[in-house]
């Protein structure tokens, strides 16, 4: 008989990224596909976490007086040795968390139903839930019902997952959680059941903090057992999904390549933003009227993407991407459209044309491209088009005859 031991769902391979310059704002991505949710009725044990107060109580004693060791009856000290609570007279790190928590580990085997994510690219293949139909502390040799083959896939565990009871109503069970040790699937034999489609979503809260988080929703069917009739339950005998997990990986990669598969824009790192042409710009100001003043798309949905390290994902949304110029020329251009909007406002001094320059020059957005404010006789014959701003710069020289254009300027 071979068993396969389940551990828990590690994170430590991922690192974060260095941020070298980073807006003040909240960049956020939202990715959504639909993955396979199977489950598979097994024989197996597993260690399940419970409320143990009788034992935390006892560890309380020992830990407060040293000769109480030698008081403490012999079949606890056998107990308590077997379960690694104490050894040589003194409590173990298993005794300690026990202490903390006052939960204990207690040996459970039986029959289970699991449902679990089948080699998704981005979570693996880990459960998500889990049914007991049959359990008991003793050994068994009960019977699975049915036609049994071997699972394929190796299982990891997280420290909790909903645990459905069948004795329970079901308005109870999708609520309950359960902590869990280890998992062994003796024989890894049961019986296959349905596939069902549920979504996951990938949220990055904030991926310069590199902040992520998955989510599972959807709906899977529970079987029911020894002919009961339950009023709670629907036809369907399904269970609501709604499961979340925090992630640790770089984003930054991945951010990069949806930018350049969905929008065709290019992420400049050193200046955390993504770089635009003016094209694109005016695209996007039909829907983002503040991106022309505030250097920020409110939100970009997106198609298909193919991250190929976590997979192809079928919808896609950013929210509050930071972004700047693609080209010094964008930016020339960008930069002149906003100060003639400025300029139509009122009368520019000279002092007040060289600032309002640098109000924008200086911007983290436009400043890479190291643009420097220019004099009104350089910018006069550029405006001329533009009646309002043309003659809120040009004013001033009709005012101060020591300032002179040239008629061939215009």
């Amino acid at each position: 008989m071979v068993s396969s031991e389940i551990r828990f769902l590690q994170k430590s391979d991922f690192f974060g990224i260095i941020i070298k310059e980073k807006p003040s704002m909240n960049l956020k991505v939202t990715l959504t596909r639909k993955i396979n949710a199977r489950r598979f009725t097994f024989l197996g044990k597993l260690h399940v976490w419970e409320k143990r107060e009788d034992i935390q109580n006892v560890l309380q004693e020992l830990q407060s007086k040293t000769e109480n060791f030698a008081n403490l009856h012999i079949r606890l000290q056998e107990y308590f040795k077997r379960e690694g609570l104490i050894k040589q007279s003194t409590l173990t790190e298993k005794a300690e968390n026990v202490l903390e928590t006052g939960e204990f580990p207690i040996l459970e085997q039986g029959i289970y139903n699991i449902w679990y994510i089948q080699q998704d690219s981005l979570i693996g293949t880990c459960p998500i839930m889990m049914q007991r139909i049959q359990a008991t502390g003793k050994s068994q040799s009960s019977e699975i019902p049915g036609k049994r083959q071997a699972l394929q896939d190796e299982l990891e565990f997280s420290q909790a997952m909903p645990v459905i009871e069948v004795d329970k109503s079901l308005e109870n069970e999708s609520n309950a959680t359960i902590n869990i040790e280890r998992l062994k699937i003796q024989d890894k034999q049961g019986i296959l059941g349905e596939t069902r489609l549920i979504t996951l979503t990938w949220h990055w809260d904030d991926i310069l903090q590199n902040q992520s988080q998955t989510q599972l929703e959807g709906v899977v069917d529970v079987p029911l057992y020894n002919n009961r009739r339950d009023k709670n339950r629907n036809k369907n005998n399904s269970v609501q999904l709604d499961l979340s997990q925090s992630y640790d990986c770089k984003l930054m990669p991945v951010l990069i390549a949806l930018l350049q598969q969905t929008a065709k824009m290019a992420w400049q790192e050193a200046h955390q933003r993504a770089m635009i042409t003016l094209e694109q710009l005016n695209q996007y100001q039909e829907q983002c009227p503040q991106i022309k003043t505030g250097f920020i798309l409110d939100e970009l949905r997106c198609g298909h993407f193919d991250s190929e390290q976590y997979g192809r994902f079928e919808l896609a949304k950013i929210e509050q991407l930071p972004v700047m110029p693609a080209t010094p020329a964008d930016a020339k251009s960008w930069t002149q459209q906003l100060l003639v909007e400025d300029w139509k406002k009122e009368y520019q001094r000279e002092n007040d044309l060289l600032d309002s320059q640098r109000k924008w020059y200086e911007h983290p957005a436009i400043r890479p491209y190291a643009l420097h404010p220019r004099e009104a006789d350089e910018w006069i014959p550029q405006l001329f088009p533009q009646a309002e701003a043309f003659w809120h710069i040009a004013a001033p020289f009709d005012l101060n005859p020591s300032m002179k254009i040239e008629k061939s300027d215009f």
